[in-house]
């Protein structure tokens, strides 16, 4: 798929703008500030529904505005057109696909697939966990959208757990929710684990040479489980009955996917620690591109990458080789402060911005 246009008003710098684009995508050039970054946050917001910086859709509102909207056009790779269209104002948004209301965020994740890679994705490493868990519940969720609702569901009934931590309870009762929770776990565990193998697998085959620097990367999924969990709700039971005087205690689920983590290893010891800067980046860029390629794989989807200034701390053989990987099979839009990008990028046109000189 690619995105044939997109017009934005009152969308954080832009009061009024709208853009036509080339299959293969564009070069978006110039200083900081003038809003590079905001256009790629547009074009990612119709991906996944939402500011891809986790920013309040209120954040988004131009100054003084009490209003924004985005409309966009997608060439599906079925040779159709999907139509795009979301405005917010006062804590309400309406979403709309083809001119037909969407309620549900599945909807979405079925239909536009977009990456998003930035400088801060270096947090996927050396990040919270949260960081790490929001970005895999996101590329599960364009790979699978029935994640969505599994993973909905357990978040809620994490809650409502908690909730019930925090008075009297009936042995019953507990055990009621607790086996809630361990089935909804279990589900939520089972894409997990399977995005998780289907990621190792691209490391180890078709992404393992393109660089030095990343050869022997793997991930490991880490629980707060004392020994791991297994697909056996009675051992998670078991695992919750153990913990029960400490989460009274606490008053929370001690163990759980809202707690879980992924770690990066390279050459058998761990990247966030042992790695280099260099390595860390071309790291997470692989990262993406495996992700680009899972979907199109699995989905039969070709997504559009979204590289907001990554290439300006890259080395020139890495930026080449990156290049060579997408070989212009995917739509892809290059922001960058510096106009020598384009002699990598050959095929791509600059694309213009109000206010900035071409």
């Amino acid at each position: 798929m690619y995105l044939k246009q997109i017009a934005l008003q009152n969308f954080r710098n832009y009061l009024s703008a709208a853009w036509e684009f080339d299959p293969r995508g564009n070069l978006i050039i110039g200083p900081n500030g003038c809003g590079k970054t905001n256009l790629l946050e547009a074009v990612a917001y119709c991906g996944v529904g939402k500011s891809i910086h986790f920013h309040r859709d209120d954040e988004l509102l131009h100054y003084g505005a009490d209003l924004f909207t985005i409309r966009s056009s997608f060439a599906l790779d079925t040779q159709l057109t999907l139509s795009f269209q979301l405005a917010y104002q006062a804590g309400r948004k309406l979403l709309k696909l083809d001119e037909q209301p969407v309620r549900q965020l599945s909807r979405l994740f079925e239909c536009v697939k977009v990456i998003y890679c930035a400088p801060e994705d270096m947090n996927l490493i050396g990040g919270s966990p949260r960081c790490r868990r929001q970005y895999f519940d996101l590329a599960i969720s364009q790979l699978y959208p029935q994640y969505i609702p599994l993973l909905r569901e357990y978040l809620h009934l994490v809650e409502q757990r908690n909730t019930l931590l925090k008075r009297e309870y009936e042995p019953a009762e507990k055990r009621g929710w607790d086996l809630k929770f361990a089935h909804s776990l279990i589900e939520v565990l089972k894409f997990r684990r399977r995005y998780l193998e289907l990621v190792n697998n691209s490391f180890s085959t078709e992404f393992s040479c393109i660089s030095n620097q990343a050869r022997d990367i793997r991930l490991n999924y880490l629980c707060y489980a004392p020994n791991g969990y297994t697909e056996d709700p009675e051992r998670i039971m078991k695992h919750l009955s153990q913990l029960e005087t400490r989460e009274k205690r606490y008053q929370r689920s001690l163990i759980g996917a809202h707690l879980d983590d992924y770690e990066f290893i390279l050459a058998g010891h761990e990247l966030k620690t042992f790695g280099s800067q260099g390595q860390k980046r071309v790291a997470v860029i692989v990262l993406k591109l495996i992700q680009a390629a899972l979907i199109e794989t699995v989905t039969g989807i070709k997504p559009i990458l979204l590289f907001d200034d990554i290439f300006a701390e890259l080395d020139a053989e890495h930026t080449y080789r990156i290049r060579e990987l997408v070989d212009y099979r995917y739509q892809v839009f290059i922001a960058s402060p510096r106009s020598d990008i384009s002699q990598v990028w050959t095929e791509l046109e600059r694309l213009p911005l109000p206010g900035v000189a071409s």
